[in-house]
């Protein structure tokens, strides 16, 4: 067979990179959601602002080499980076 140069390796770091960029979407949502509000809440835009920030620069950052951290990203036991959890936004 053929190789085309995919490794699981790579495909784990895809699967993190995409796993990441979801992550964003609550984020999004809420941002939107509250600066349509008459009066928004600053705290809140500034957290969800931090939060897309911090995501952002750890997919910029993530190396294929990084097992560990993709690991983590990928584990949904993970308490950093497992199932959402309630300190994420909830779309209302």
């Amino acid at each position: 067979m053929q190789s085309l140069g995919i490794n699981s390796e790579s495909i784990d770091y895809e699967v993190a990179l995409e796993n990441l960029g979801q992550r964003l979407q609550p984020f999004i949502m809420a941002l939107q959601h509250e600066r349509e509000k008459a009066q928004p809440s600053a705290a809140l835009i500034a957290y969800c602002e931090a939060q897309m920030a911090a995501i952002s620069n750890l997919q910029e950052d993530l190396r294929v080499n990084d097992h560990e951290t993709i690991a983590r990203i990928l584990n949904p036991q993970d308490s950093v980076f497992g199932p959402r959890t309630a300190q994420e936004p909830a779309h209302p």
